[in-house]
């Protein structure tokens, strides 16, 4: 207890609390690529593969937005009720109840639209599919308690579980799983069980951390949630989140359906190529964009542009250099990776050849996030809303006018390119704005007044 004690007071330094994050964030990395050198060794890249993949997306998607959409959002409308009623939230209550009843029916819904997922990604229907619907079905719970408890370690300074609670589960993952292959229980359904099991776990725990922080029964505003004011303009901040996201999540399913008609395995090949090229996207920028944010909620209203073009500029310093290492190295990477068991040469060469695509992407997207998190504390969050679908939209576009001659690459490429552009548009945006905003405080009085 006395050491972490200890870290805990070393983190209030950026520098040391960001080698901290750093490292915590290189070792669920090494736990990563240790899950998928394993499953790469032990099932290849098959259908067993391929509906696992393509399925997991989308319990994933609902962490995606957790841990980053709702996150912009919730952030800053939490620090600035907790400052201002020592620590007292009045709406946590409300919104933690309605978000596991819409947890519940994200499970519920997933099993009932399961033979239309199982279409969409070209898997066959068995009974070994089922279960792992089933599975991946129960994870949507323990995914928004693991964002709720995210946001609050955030706004509250505690960034060091901020920026490694999200890797928590995959650390848990990768222990279930090789602890299947020691027992002799790995089968099929090993994969799903280990998600869920990483998830369930880090998710009880948030939740037992959430009803700790203040009292949850008894309060008022637990169901009529909407009638508190500052709950409301935080509603409104997360409606512009909300419809980013489920454009995000109509992208990446488009993209999976592009990718799926290409073939068995590129599915499967995708996923290895991403896990690799979105390196920089964990290892950088979540512990990064987390401490950003967590800066400019804190700091004066006058002194925001200063701290966001700082860190700006050292967020695309770092990521620029991380992209162009691993693009140099990638194929020692992913023989170390992947090059075992029925994972050969063929492979090996189906998923280089798309890693460069991810690399770009990664890139785009850790900087487009930055960029998120500055628009969303100015109050330009429907701003941003509307240019990144305007992204997807024409995204897909292209991808459909080049059906039957693109690779896999070019169609991660075609996001890329249309997202970049989008990127610049938004930090022309974040650069140039200068006129006096109100800061989140004032907004959220004004709000409360309204």
């Amino acid at each position: 207890m006395t050491y972490l004690k200890k870290l805990r007071g070393y983190g209030s330094g950026t520098a040391v609390l960001l080698l901290i994050s750093l490292a915590t964030g290189g070792l669920f990395k090494l736990s990563a690529f240790a899950r998928e050198a394993f499953i790469a060794a032990q099932f290849g890249l098959s259908s067993v593969t391929d509906a696992y993949f393509g399925l997991q997306q989308f319990p994933l998607a609902l962490a995606s937005f957790m841990f980053g959409a709702f996150s912009l959002a919730f952030t800053p409308a939490y620090e600035n009720e907790h400052r201002r009623h020592s620590g007292s939230v009045e709406w946590l209550p409300g919104l933690l109840f309605y978000s596991c009843v819409l947890g519940a029916l994200l499970t519920v819904l997933m099993l009932v639209c399961a033979p239309y997922l199982l279409r969409l990604i070209h898997s066959a229907d068995s009974r070994e599919v089922r279960s792992t619907v089933v599975l991946l079905g129960a994870c949507y719970l323990p995914i928004i308690w693991i964002g709720i408890w995210k946001g609050i370690c955030t706004a509250r300074g505690r960034n060091l579980w901020a920026t490694s609670l999200p890797g928590l589960p995959y650390l848990i993952m990768t222990v279930v799983l090789v602890g299947s292959y020691a027992i002799g229980r790995l089968s099929n359904l090993s994969l799903p069980v280990s998600m869920t099991a990483g998830f369930t776990l880090a998710g009880l725990y948030s939740l037992v951390r959430i009803a700790r922080s203040q009292r949850l029964l008894g309060s008022s505003a637990v169901i009529a949630v909407w009638k508190v004011p500052e709950c409301r303009h935080f509603l409104r901040q997360l409606a512009a989140s909300a419809v980013e996201n489920v454009g995000f999540l109509a992208n990446q399913s488009f993209l999976l359906y592009f990718l799926a008609r290409l073939g068995t395995g590129v599915i499967s090949a995708n996923n290895c190529a991403m896990r690799i090229g979105m390196l920089g996207y964990s290892l950088l920028s979540m512990p990064l964009t987390t401490l950003v944010q967590a800066r400019l909620c804190s700091a004066e209203d006058k002194e925001r542009p200063t701290v966001f073009r700082r860190w700006l500029m050292v967020h695309t310093t770092l990521q620029l250099l991380f992209a162009v290492a691993v693009c140099a190295l990638r194929f020692p990477i992913l023989r170390i990776v992947y090059m075992h068991g029925k994972f050969g040469g063929t492979e090996l060469a189906e998923v280089g050849h798309i890693l460069p695509a991810w690399i770009g992407y990664c890139v785009v997207m850790s900087l487009s996030e930055l960029s998120a998190s500055y628009l969303f504390i100015r109050a330009m969050g429907v701003h941003y809303m509307r240019i990144r679908l305007c992204a997807y939209v024409a995204a897909n576009l292209l991808r459909l006018a080049l059906v039957g001659t693109a690779s896999a690459a070019t169609l991660i490429w075609c996001s890329v390119i249309i997202e970049a552009f989008v990127l610049g548009l938004n930090l022309r945006t974040c650069l140039t704005e200068s006129k006096s905003r109100l800061p989140v405080s004032t907004a959220m009085a004004a709000a409360s007044a309204s």
